[in-house]
């Protein structure tokens, strides 16, 4: 937008040099591009800024606007004296009716639209100073009559068109849409093709404008014009911006539509600009104007906080200072039921204020932004909670990825058949029931899963039928069951792993060996004791098991889940020709007796001393009961208990095995001697003769 500053002064006086006003201007958010001086006709200069305009402020597209903001932003007054009044002193006793009829068929995208009548004009040259104002802002002077409706669009930023009444077909004005392949001869001379979605206002047969953007060719006031329509108008500004792109017309009466124009301005432009037609060009005005405007936009007044205020903005403004600022950029300030809440109504020239915050940015540019002094931010950072439940899952994702194990993700839903086969994994009576799929998506996925462990089959069986050796897959997922008498499904959460086929080359390992049962507890433990647990087991009779080979697992005295050997029926079903070994733990149990967080304790003083004892005992006596006995016999001296290594075989007498365990004493006081660990050794090997019948191995 190009700026006359001896135009402006019209409006304001600023007081102040043009580089002092440019830099008033570009802190107020109204960007000066720059300051230059341009030739006008006779060879006077003037000096002209150029500001750069944002979207959000079309309001200052005009003089009035950029007035206003200078007034507002030095706390100048704000000079305009045109009254609407004038005009209806000056019309004459011809109703306007009389001349010209006016039909609006597009309400919303007109929403406004006036139209007047001069009659016995004459078209000629304009007077110096309009040519000077008009060739400052870039423009050929054409005649008095069109000169003055672009000088009142710069004036107040409303674009108004004048036809020539004796060219309209009818007499008449339609806004319509455009017809199909509709021709169209506009004032720059292009040729036009309209389609069905194009605004024209057109007479009786045919267009006469493209809305918003440019006159036709057919109507254009020339020096025969003795009766001038002139139109003031507000369109949809989408409607406008599409128009312009397609047809490839860029003016200034589009630039500004596009950027919402004030639908007051409708009619005080349009007297304004009738004014000075009839002082430039002669002629008598008729009385009234046809102003179609069915639906008066009513604005609500806005509630602004002065907390909010200054919350925002960092400031401490009092009530008063913003109701001052708010004047100054012409709102109103109405009565408020709330002290310390102001109640704005904002002026029609500036529809983009809807929200409290809008307002409270008009008030941090009128206060200045160098003004808002630089404050450290003051918060609470708060630390990351994370719960007890996933950090014990993120825990035990990373152990068993790290010990080699995959991650699988399967669906959670399987065959009845293998609900029903691992039935018994958690359920606590014979009597429980299955979960059904009101609508399964096949034979195969027709009830919930009652156990992890037939997914990870189906994983295991599909990756060794492609060759894969070995397998060891995880899956930490939801299981389903339904409780006898119970019609709510039970969920829990469980953790299970699975191990099949031979070790992978290593040399810390024996060659052609498999993974046993010994190596997926050992995964177990580690597991367990990353969370600060430790297991106890006890005998199992899952039937998915193999006898023997499989045992319950307790953490805290209470049952968590299964270990073990799969049965061979299990693993004929799959496809599986060796054996595979699996845990099953109810994850919420675990989670349920996780330890607290745990107390520092210092690292012993006194270094442990070590034992070995290899015994033989009975193949029914459970290795625990052993470990448990070791414990309870040596204790406060014995630290750790160990077995590492578990014997059956010809060397050995029949019905007997041979286990190894590993024993550390440590004082907290001094550096135990062998004759203080000897007694308790030897207390050990007796009291396991005594209840165990174990024997120490030659």
């Amino acid at each position: 937008m190009l700026i006359q500053l001896d135009w402006l002064k019209d409006y304001v006086e600023w007081g102040v040099s043009s580089e002092e006003l440019a830099e008033v201007l570009s802190m107020g958010g109204l960007e000066v591009e720059s300051l230059e001086q341009v030739e006008l006709p006779g060879g006077k200069k003037t000096e002209v800024m150029e500001v750069n305009v944002t979207p959000n402020r079309g309001y200052c597209l005009s003089y009035r606007g950029v007035a206003r903001e200078v007034a507002a932003l030095m706390g100048k007054t704000f000079n305009w004296t045109f009254s609407e009044e004038e005009l209806a002193q000056t019309w004459g006793e011809v109703p306007v009716a009389q001349k010209i009829a006016v039909e609006n068929q597009e309400e919303t995208l007109c929403p406004r639209y006036s139209a007047m009548v001069i009659e016995n004009v004459t078209p000629g040259p304009s007077p110096k100073w309009l040519i000077d104002r008009l060739t400052a802002m870039g423009l050929r002077p054409i005649n008095n009559i069109v000169d003055v409706t672009n000088y009142v669009m710069f004036e107040y930023g409303q674009p108004m068109h004048a036809f020539d009444r004796d060219l309209l077909a009818g007499f008449k004005i339609v806004i319509r849409r455009a017809h199909k392949k509709e021709p169209f001869a506009s004032l720059d001379g292009s040729r036009l093709v309209l389609g069905e979605d194009a605004l024209v206002i057109a007479d009786a047969e045919k267009p006469v404008a493209l809305a918003g953007v440019m006159g036709g060719s057919n109507s254009e006031v020339s020096e025969s014009t003795r009766t001038v329509v002139l139109e003031s108008a507000c369109f949809d500004p989408v409607t406008v911006r599409k128009a312009s792109k397609k047809y490839g017309l860029r003016t200034d009466s589009s630039f500004r539509f596009e950027r919402c124009v004030d639908i007051s301005a409708v009619i005080s432009a349009q007297s304004r600009a009738a004014l000075l037609i009839q002082q430039l060009a002669g002629g008598e005005i008729c009385r009234e104007r046809i102003d179609l405007y069915p639906n008066p936009d009513i604005s609500k007044p806005i509630n602004l906080r002065v907390s909010r205020v200054n919350k925002i903005l960092g400031f401490s403004l009092s009530e008063q200072k913003i109701g001052e600022y708010l004047q100054r950029l012409g709102m109103q300030l109405e009565t408020s039921q709330s002290s310390g809440v102001l109640s704005v109504k904002v002026p029609e020239f500036r529809p983009t204020l809807t929200r409290e915050i809008d307002l409270i940015e008009e008030i941090a540019r009128l206060h200045g932004f160098g003004n808002v002094e630089m404050v450290h931010p003051a918060g609470e950072i708060l630390p990351v909670k994370v719960s007890r439940k996933r950090a014990a899952t993120q825990t035990v994702r990373q152990t068993l990825c790290h010990l080699g194990f995959s991650e699988a993700i399967n669906y959670s839903f399987i065959e009845a058949d293998n609900a029903e086969a691992f039935k018994s994994a958690f359920a606590t009576t014979s009597q429980t029931g299955l979960v059904n799929l009101s609508n399964p998506l096949s034979n195969e996925w027709s009830v919930m899963r009652t156990s992890l462990i037939p997914g990870l089959l189906t994983v295991a069986a599909r990756n060794l039928s492609k060759g894969q050796k070995p397998v060891k897959i995880f899956e930490l997922g939801d299981i389903y069951f339904r409780e006898e008498n119970q019609q709510q499904a039970v969920e829990k959460t469980c953790i299970s792993a699975l191990v099949v086929g031979p070790y992978e080359p290593s040399v810390w390992k024996e060659s052609g060996k498999g993974y046993d049962f010994f190596d997926l507890k050992g995964a177990l433990d580690t597991v367990l004791a990353q969370l600060k647990l430790s297991l106890e087991f006890q005998p199992s009779q899952n039937a998915f098991l193999a006898p023997g080979k499989s045992v319950d697992c307790w953490i805290g005295g209470r049952k968590a889940g299964y270990f073990g050997e799969l049965s061979s029926e299990l693993l004929t079903k799959w496809d599986i020709g060796q054996p595979t070994y699996v845990f099953e733990i109810d994850f919420e149990e675990v989670v349920s007796v996780l330890p607290d967080r745990p107390q520092f304790k210092p690292i012993a003083k006194f270094p442990e001393t070590y034992r070995d004892i290899s015994l033989l005992v009975d193949q029914a006596v459970p290795s625990s009961e052993i470990y448990d006995l070791i414990l309870e016999t040596s204790a406060p001296l014995i630290r750790r208990v160990d077995l590492y290594d578990h014997f059956a075989g010809k060397k050995i007498e029949k019905g007997k095995k041979s286990l190894t365990f590993s024993l550390a004493f440590q004082s907290a006081e001094k550096t135990l001697t062998d004759e203080e660990v000897n007694p308790v050794f030897e207390k050990i090997v007796q009291a396991l003769s005594d209840k165990l019948g174990a024997r120490l191995r030659e």
